[in-house]
């Protein structure tokens, strides 16, 4: 009997789709530019174009109604920045130049003990050392700023971006560690604190207005019972500004109670648990697991109130109008007259650029300072 041996199949024989090419299973990038491309329209749309265009702007003597618009290159900014008679000393604005080449040094100090890249320290301290060179230029005796109203609305705008942002990052920490938990009340406080943020600042002014009113507010009412005299609060050039604070302080401070609590909340419980068995007091624990673990949360809070404070306009526009007399002028109060009382867009174009430049530059050095990945 004969028997037919079955062919055996060798195990490295060749499939039949060998030959044809594999297409790749996923294609990420192309898959998150898809998803993104809503987001990229739209930001190009109503952030990339403006800005684009505010600086063509800036470079015409754009009228607001009228068709006529000239070039005129770089003259909107030498009459922004610019003036007669210019020179350059060591020992002006010495304090502010001081304070910058101590934050300067202080980012690159921390960049080098992180190990961070040595071109950005490098780019990092020559902008700083160039501002305070440029700092040094100021107009000689018998000279003249090109624009007056310029600088003494950027003087007004960082004092009160120096004063209010502290102030709103500190009790906004504060009032978030007050209301943190499960106590009794803590969330109607919580509702109390945010209410004012949602209100226009139309009612805002409208109330704090009211309230600082020297004849018929209610401050004035109460500090006469004690004796004192009512204070004219947004009549006096050296009081308007502390007025208009107190309004945004009020306003605002909500805003930043919530994210704060919202920080509070991620931070694990057991830290907190592992830290008092250890015996660790309440400072200790503040400081060794409250205050890193609200890093990022303290970075954007400071970023944000920063940003906002060097846009304040609705408060001091309707309360004061920048006065008494331009003791409260901001710098969009100053590019909102300048484009729509003017007529001169050009020019409120590049005093845009110059609030958007400075603020880019003053958030890049506040997260190297604050975060904890600078």
């Amino acid at each position: 009997m004969t028997t037919t041996a079955l062919p055996v199949q060798s195990s490295t024989s060749v499939p039949a789709t060998a030959g044809r090419p594999r297409r790749p299973r996923s294609r990420p990038l192309a898959a998150g530019l898809g998803f993104l491309a809503p987001f990229l329209l739209v930001y190009a749309a109503f952030v990339v174009w403006p800005v684009l265009q505010a600086l063509r702007m800036s470079l015409y003597d754009w009228d607001l109604l009228g068709f006529t618009r000239q070039f005129v290159g770089l003259a909107n900014y030498r009459r922004m920045l610019w003036g007669t008679e210019m020179t350059w000393t060591i020992g002006h604005l010495a304090l502010v130049r001081v304070l910058l080449l101590a934050a300067t040094a202080a980012v690159v100090a921390r960049g080098l003990q992180r190990g961070s890249a040595r071109r950005s320290l490098i780019a990092v301290a020559a902008a700083g050392l160039a501002l305070v060179l440029v700092l040094g230029f100021h107009p000689g005796a018998g000279g003249a700023w090109n624009d007056p109203a310029f600088w003494a609305s950027v003087r007004h705008t960082l004092a009160f971006t120096a004063i209010s942002t502290p102030i709103l990052v500190g009790m906004g920490l504060a009032m978030a560690l007050a209301l943190h938990g499960s106590h009794r009340g803590t969330g109607f406080y919580q509702a109390a604190f945010f209410l004012p943020y949602v209100l226009p600042i139309s009612a805002v002014t409208l109330i704090w207005s009211y309230l600082l009113n020297p004849d018929r507010g209610l401050i004035a009412r109460v500090v006469g019972v004690v004796g004192v005299d009512p204070i004219a609060w947004l009549s006096d050039p050296d009081l308007a500004m502390w007025g208009i604070v107190l309004t945004t302080v009020w306003w605002s401070a909500g805003f930043n109670l919530v994210l704060f609590l919202a920080g509070l909340q991620d931070i694990d419980p057991s830290l907190y648990e592992a830290a008092s068995l250890d015996g660790a007091g309440r400072w200790q624990t503040f400081r060794h697991i409250t205050v890193p673990g609200l890093t990022q949360v303290s970075v954007l809070v400071s970023v944000t109130q920063l940003i906002a404070s060097f846009q304040v306009f609705g408060q001091v526009y309707i309360m004061t109008r920048g006065g008494p007399g331009d003791s409260t002028r901001v710098l969009i109060q100053h590019i909102y007259e300048a484009g729509f009382r003017d007529l001169q867009l050009g020019y409120a174009a590049a005093v845009s650029l110059f609030l958007f430049t400075v603020m880019a530059v003053v958030s890049a050095v506040q997260f190297k300072l604050v975060s904890r990945e600078a």
